[in-house]
């Protein structure tokens, strides 16, 4: 689960920095949309790949669960790790300081990149899924022969 957990970290932390890098026009829309693309695949990969190497033979319902519990684990605790110091900083610096317009950007790109790692997660959830049901399918068929 642990390393699960990691997967989803990292996923987080690179759809933040291109959403950052889009937003801050270091990216053009057309670079936005592909770095977005290839790294949603590639991280999905990466997920259903650490997924699948477990050791030990786990049936579909299992890798599920353990996926939604290292996905909560890190939609719980990464944002709390990244906000609590901010609103802490904001409480103590003066509002003239305008620490309130560095809070707001990283609440949104956290927000988004929480939104894509879920949908990374049920892309290698449904990738999981269809690889059970064909395995199942063909050892049906294989044992009906």
């Amino acid at each position: 689960m642990l390393r699960l957990a990691g997967t989803n970290a990292l996923a987080i932390m690179t759809f933040a920095l291109i959403y950052a890098a889009g937003g801050s026009r270091w990216l053009t829309q057309g670079g936005f949309l592909a770095s977005l693309a290839v790294f949603f695949v590639s991280l999905t990969a990466l997920w259903v790949y650490v997924e699948r190497t477990r050791p030990g033979a786990r049936d579909v319902l299992s890798r599920i669960g353990r996926g939604v519990l290292a996905l909560v684990a890190v939609v719980i605790a990464l944002p709390a790790l990244v906000l609590a110091p901010l609103f802490a900083l904001q409480e103590i610096l003066p509002p003239d300081a305008g620490f309130a317009d560095v809070v707001r950007p990283v609440m949104v790109l956290l927000l988004l990149a929480l939104v894509l790692v879920i949908a990374m997660n049920v892309a290698g959830t449904v990738v999981l899924v269809v690889s059970g049901l064909r395995s199942w399918l063909s050892r049906d068929r294989g044992a009906a022969s």
